[in-house]
């Protein structure tokens, strides 16, 4: 075989495709975003690992000072894949950088394998190219900086080539691929996970209906996607059933998160104007929602050529009946980001945690950049155009090579910032600055204000930010601290009164404080709900530990039976495979 011909020339030019979307990220800057938190919560896993937790799921510093369960409800998986290149030597800016980069390559091979599979190369480069240049793709990366949700174009890519996989083979191998793709999505954006649902269900259905073997594939598919729940568990099971402790109901479905305010006029999609803004009730939103006028005109030409082989070649009905469903599931991605979708959202109360109706223009990039692909390929099977593969692909390249350079300007950001790793990681930089911008995962029952936009923030001010990590509240005596790590604190102390010591730790349900190795209450009932203790006089060992809660062990449990089996087969399919 040619090299040009093989599977690492196609990998090669998507490298090439997707280079100019990335290409302002190769340069010692930081990109500027609304969510400007990456750096910092890479900075706290990254030390929460070399503390010696696996999965640290309590942060310091967060939360004003205080910590929260930073990873008991933000998804890891993007900051695990900047860490790997962490520990490789990169600086925390560059890792999130090539984390960036990562998405981008992954997102387009996903869509190329899963188009490629049906109608072939060209149609999966084309579909490849339009993926990555869709104009929603740029706002999360380099407006909004939702870069979890960026991510899950990539994650999204692979749960179809997955899915896809398992109609073609209904075999354990296609079970394994599916936990696998299933799970990573759930790590990447639980968010988009949940939604993408909609999508699953119906792509099943529709390949249910196509295959023979309907109750093989329906097994597989069902065990493919509980094991990728149980793979995750360890993630999702504490982050949904413990969310009733902290602040989640109220500040991401209420103010100005709540989605009634965020459904997209069906004119954005065509056009809407650019802008580094955010999202505003009514029309004059800062960010744009247009589609793009490339993949709409692609996606209408494929209308034209699939009536045509719909009448003229009634043996190519597989490939219109595909079409026709990819059909279905774009308008349906359309119709949710509309207020017409709204008796959905207003039944679908989990639904309300996705904040704004146009992040299923995620799904719209995977399903328009489908269709374009279709039209490409049935435009093939019209005969009377001569030399009609020369041509398309002739003409595959031009659209391809127009789409780069007519998007790819779109892809950088606002301005580059020339920040350093220590810079963006001091304790007043993630206590106040990143603490005021997400401060969801705070206990409930703290107190709020109302800031000058109208939306409930935490009332403390910059001064109460905490010194020290506890602070004696009454009694007399002396307290040495002896380690301050994430989930574990220690201390000594010689108490010549009765003290009554504050940890300066909200007081989550996992924490346990034991005296001279005899547990001891903790109490919560002061005004920022922070833990703390009474200590008799004398000569003590406080010792206060995150241990988590049941569900922790009872998910993490799960986690590992799944991920056991996961490698029992893997293993054993290598070993039959030499």
């Amino acid at each position: 075989m040619k090299f040009w011909e093989s599977r690492y020339f196609n990998w090669l030019l998507l490298v090439i495709i997707t280079f100019p979307a990335w290409l302002i990220l190769l340069n010692p800057y930081y990109p500027s975003m609304h969510d400007d938190q990456h750096i910092v919560r890479l900075f706290l896993l990254d030390q929460g690992i070399r503390q010696g937790y696996v999965y640290p799921r309590w942060v310091n510093w967060l939360g004003f000072g205080f910590g929260y369960p930073l990873f008991n409800f933000y998804p890891p998986l993007i900051y695990y894949v900047a860490e790997g290149f962490h520990l490789f030597g990169f600086s925390l800016i560059w890792s999130i950088k090539l984390m960036i980069i990562t998405g981008f390559i992954l997102a387009a091979w996903g869509i190329y394998l899963f188009v490629k599979n049906s109608l072939g190369r060209w149609p999966a480069l084309l579909a490849g190219t339009l993926y990555t240049y869709f104009f929603y793709h740029a706002i999360t990366v380099y407006i909004r900086g939702a870069l979890a949700e960026f991510f899950s174009f990539a994650s999204f890519a692979w749960l179809m080539v997955a899915l896809q996989r398992v109609y073609h083979r209904h075999n354990k191998t296609s079970v394994i691929i599916l936990a696998i793709s299933w799970s990573l999505i759930i790590l990447t954006h639980p968010l988009i996970a949940f939604p993408s649902g909609f999508f699953i269900g119906g792509y099943v259905l529709f390949c249910l209906i196509k295959t023979k073997k309907k109750m093989i594939y329906l097994k597989t598919v069902a065990f493919g996607l509980l094991l990728g729940l149980g793979l995750s568990a360890f993630f999702w099971l504490p982050s949904m059933s413990e969310r009733q402790y902290t602040l989640t109901d109220q500040i991401l479905t209420n103010d100005l998160a709540n989605y009634k305010l965020h459904y997209v006029y069906p004119d954005q999609l065509w056009y809407s104007p650019w802008g580094f803004g955010g999202s505003t009730p009514g029309r004059n939103d800062g960010m744009s929602f247009q589609l793009g006028k490339i993949p709409i005109m692609l996606a209408a030409l494929s209308l034209i050529g699939a009536l045509f082989v719909f009448t003229k070649k009634r043996k190519e009905n597989d490939l219109i009946k595909s079409y026709g469903f990819f059909c279905l599931l774009l308008f349906f991605s359309l119709f949710m980001t509309t207020n017409y979708s709204g008796f959905i959202w207003n039944r679908l109360q989990y639904l309300w945690y996705i904040q704004f109706p146009w992040r299923f223009l995620t799904f719209t990039a995977f399903f328009i950049s489908v269709i374009a692909a279709y039209g490409f390929n049935l435009a093939g099977h019209i005969n009377f155009i001569k030399r009609r593969q020369f041509l398309l692909k002739i003409g595959t390249a031009v659209i391809i090579i127009i789409t780069v350079i007519k998007y790819s300007p779109y892809f950088r950001p606002q301005q580059l910032l020339r920040v350093t790793d220590k810079e963006r990681a001091t304790y007043e930089e993630i206590a106040w600055r990143v603490s005021n911008t997400s401060f969801e995962f705070i206990p409930k029952g703290v107190p709020l204000k109302k800031s000058a936009l109208g939306t409930s923030i935490f009332a403390i001010d910059k001064n109460d930010l905490p010194k020290k990590s506890f602070i004696i509240i009454s009694g007399s005596g002396s307290v040495k601290e002896i380690r301050n790590e994430f989930e574990q604190k220690i201390y000594q102390i010689a108490a010549q009164t009765p003290l009554t010591l504050r940890i300066n730790t909200f007081a989550f349900p996992g924490w346990k404080a034991t005296l001279d190795r005899k547990e001891i209450n903790i109490e919560n009932n002061n005004l920022y709900r922070l833990i703390t203790v009474k200590i008799p006089s004398g000569d003590h060992r406080l010792a206060v530990i995150y241990f988590g809660t049941r569900i922790h062990s009872v998910a993490a449990l799960i986690s590992i039976i799944s991920a056991l089996f996961t490698g029992f087969f893997l293993l054993k399919l290598l070993i039959i495979r030499r």
